[in-house]
């Protein structure tokens, strides 16, 4: 049951203005008010905010106090610090949006109420700060345009960074900024996890990468479990949550995690803005399904135990948040949306734009609301459309996305939504009549103290004491730690503890034996996980340990004990891969391995395709390269089907399609906006090449790769090349050869 919020009397009054209700397949009109209407207030826009029974939403910051919040994270002390994208489409040409007058600022709560009072610039004149990891002595941030991670240290403690430090060098990131790395966490098994890589924190500072099994997990926002186990999403390919079988650096699998209905979005705003994900006539509401999303977190708060497990993800095109309760059957979870036909959090206000969220050290949920007009990035706010396009789409011309922008453009200008800018929200929904947890101190606590967080019933304390205890490097709390982690009847702290002792370098083998031992499931199984490292090294008391489990009950402390032996190269006990006919998760990893192992024959341009294709190309193409559907259509072509790559692949073709983009129907079937983005100005010769032999020996069964040469021919003679090709054009192309 949700409780409708009051809307404010000047909102129905623009929804009185809207046109009559149409067919949806009647020409599209919507709702289309001759009038503009000017942002809100936190105070009225909060009035058009609905939100479960029960509770209510404070506002902790907003515009001067913050701009352009994309994502933010608390230090140990509670403190907020918060990247501002000042430069972000600030008018619909995306003027100077690479000008580096960005932002990480640092918002803190003086006087206890809840609300932030003081903020400081921690780092000025920035370009587009991605995301921000406050760890105690240092704050890790990383920018756009550049794959790298720095270190930030506030030396004399006044919220301003005084230095920096590389601790991750990478190259240059030419991909569309709503595309590049946004994502980083502190996870269970000590390591630093991201979209795309996963690093160990140096003795000396330094992160060391560790790749995923899959290449990039998720988009714009990355979430994590109480066992370690991360939440992707992704804004291409619509997807609110993907990839949760199993914890962290394990495969990916390729299972049904999705239940019926779930990809159904229930918006309530009537903006026809509408982007990728369409908009509902019949009901004059925006998104027929998914279009963006992002800024995921699993709330794992005591404030609010009805939702502990679920996951928040943002949905800033449709105004809403969307919350998954998952159901694990025989190890298998699966995401149901959580409110049946409605949303969680939604907002008839056009400048409602949630872009990230997380579970608060005060057990609430926060909320970071870019509030403003656009929210596409230029690639995706076409102003105009040339001659020469519309020529091109006479026959098709309303179906046609750029046209469909283009209109949409000259509406939302007309209703003042171009010039609301410069905005921003954090919020916190709060249970009524519960109050909040107090503020952290965690940075003026002593080992001793932060070893009680372990056993805290707020997830994020016990996450950040863990970090804080491995990070300081003091092995002398270790008796203390052994002590919680035999005997200690709560069972996070039980597993919080063994990770942190795995940290230092000092849990003692009885310790984990004991604890695979333990009844409950969860507790065996990350003593299972971390054994591995006794288990390499052939110790005949964990082997010992980890036979006896082969036929443990439990489907996730099964799955675990396969992928210890596969950690290690060990064969596998008959008694267990012979379960997997009972056992689905266990035959989802086994048939991933078998995939895998089709990719390990792969050649070296190839295999460096395959990274680039799983970072870019499978949010629309898809991992088994046959397309991802959204709603009743396909996002983009089977590209494991297609006919240009056959007989080792018409390479002229192939590569201008990759360099400049394709759009139009294809065969008469229109696929998801209409157009593939061009990759000239991302991606140069060589990598183009192996995106192509990826694909080649992949699906196709390639026998010669195509070489960077071939590619830089066609780039040469294709410079002058403005536009996106059409089918027709290829196809005429190849009839003239």
């Amino acid at each position: 049951m949700k409780l409708r919020a009051a809307l404010l009397p000047f909102i129905l009054q623009l929804a009185s203005l809207s046109a009559p209700l149409i067919a949806a397949d009647s020409p599209p009109q919507g709702w289309n008010p001759d009038t503009t209407f000017p942002p809100l207030s936190p105070a009225d826009a909060i009035k058009t905010i609905e939100v479960p029974r029960g509770y209510h939403l404070e506002c902790v910051a907003s515009e001067p106090m913050v701009e352009e919040p994309v994502s933010f994270a608390f230090d140990p002390n509670g403190a907020l610090y918060v990247c501002e994208w000042r430069s972000y489409m600030q008018d619909e040409f995306a003027t100077d949006q690479m000008k580096t007058v960005s932002r990480v600022v640092k918002l803190v709560d003086t006087d206890g109420d809840g609300i932030m009072d003081k903020r400081t610039v921690f780092i000025d004149n920035a370009l587009l700060p991605r995301t921000v990891l406050p760890m105690g002595d240092r704050v890790i941030v990383s920018f756009t345009g550049d794959g790298s991670y720095w270190s930030y240290f506030d030396d004399d403690k006044d919220g301003v960074s005084d230095r920096k430090e590389l601790i991750f060098k990478t190259g240059p990131d030419n991909g569309n900024i709503e595309h590049q790395r946004t994502g980083i966490l502190w996870n269970l098994d000590n390591v630093i996890a991201t979209n795309d890589l996963r690093f160990r924190l140096r003795d000396d500072g330094q992160l060391e990468p560790i790749n995923y099994p899959d290449g990039r997990f998720s988009q714009w926002g990355l979430a994590r479990d109480d066992d370690g186990i991360l939440y992707g999403t992704r804004a291409g390919g619509a997807n609110p949550a993907q990839g949760f079988q199993l914890p962290a650096g394990y495969p990916v699998l390729r299972v049904r995690e999705h239940g019926v209905d779930y990809g159904r979005p229930y918006s309530i705003c009537k903006v026809w803005d509408d982007s990728s994900g369409g908009y509902d006539f019949e009901k004059q509401h925006i998104l027929t399904s998914f279009s963006a999303c992002c800024g995921q977190t699993i709330l794992r708060s005591p404030l609010m135990p009805e939702f502990h497990g679920y996951m928040t993800t943002c949905e800033p095109v449709g105004r809403f948040i969307r919350l998954s309760r998952f159901e694990r059957k025989n190890g298998i979870a699966v995401a149901h949306n959580a409110y049946p036909q409605s949303e969680f959090i939604r907002s008839t206000d056009a400048y409602f734009r949630p872009v990230w969220t997380e579970s608060g050290p005060d057990g609430c949920l926060y909320i970071a609301d870019m509030y403003r007009g656009i929210i596409q990035e230029k690639e995706w706010f076409p102003t105009e459309v040339s001659a020469e396009m519309k020529a091109r789409y006479v026959e098709g011309y309303r179906k046609d996305k750029l046209v469909d922008w283009v209109e949409r453009y000259h509406r939302v200008k007309k209703w003042g939504m171009t010039k609301v800018v410069r905005h921003g929200r954090i919020y916190r929904l709060v249970p009524d009549g519960k109050k909040p947890g107090p503020q952290p101190r965690m940075l003026d606590e002593t080992p001793e103290q932060l070893t009680a967080h372990l056993a805290h019933p707020n997830g994020w304390w016990r996450d950040t004491a863990q970090m804080l205890l491995v990070n300081k490097r003091d092995s002398s709390i270790a008796p203390t730690l052994i002590t919680i982690a035999r005997q200690h009847s709560d069972t996070n702290a039980r597993i919080h503890a063994m990770w942190t002792l795995d940290g230092l370098k000092s849990l003692p083998k009885d310790v984990l034996l004991a604890n695979l031992k333990h009844p409950q499931p969860r507790v065996r199984r990350a003593a299972v996980q971390i054994s591995e490292s006794f288990f390499a090294k052939h110790d005949a008391d964990i082997t010992a340990a980890l036979a006896a489990l082969i036929s443990d009950p439990d489907p996730q402390v099964l799955a675990q004990v396969y992928l210890a032996h596969r950690s290690i190269k060990a064969s596998i006990p008959a008694g267990l891969s012979a379960q997997a006919s009972t056992q689905p998760l266990l035959a989802a990893i086994i048939e991933k391995e078998k995939t895998t192992a089709s990719l390990a024959e792969l050649g070296t341009s190839a295999k460096q395709g395959q990274q680039i294709y799983q970072t870019l190309c499978t949010a629309c193409h898809g991992p088994d390269g046959l397309g991802v559907k959204q709603g009743d259509k396909l996002l983009a072509p089977a590209i494991a089907q297609s006919p240009w790559f056959k007989n080792n692949g018409d390479i002229p073709t192939l590569a201008r399609i990759l360099l400049h983009g394709q759009t139009g129907p294809i065969e008469g079937i229109n696929y998801g906006e209409g157009v593939m983005l061009p990759l000239a100005q991302v991606y140069n010769d060589e990598q183009i090449a192996s995106v192509l032999n990826f694909v080649g020996e992949r699906w196709h069964q390639w026998k010669k790769p195509v070489v960077p040469a071939a590619i830089k021919t066609i780039r040469s003679e294709t410079a002058d090349r403005k536009t996106p090709w059409t089918a027709e054009e290829l196809r005429e192309r190849v009839k003239k050869q």
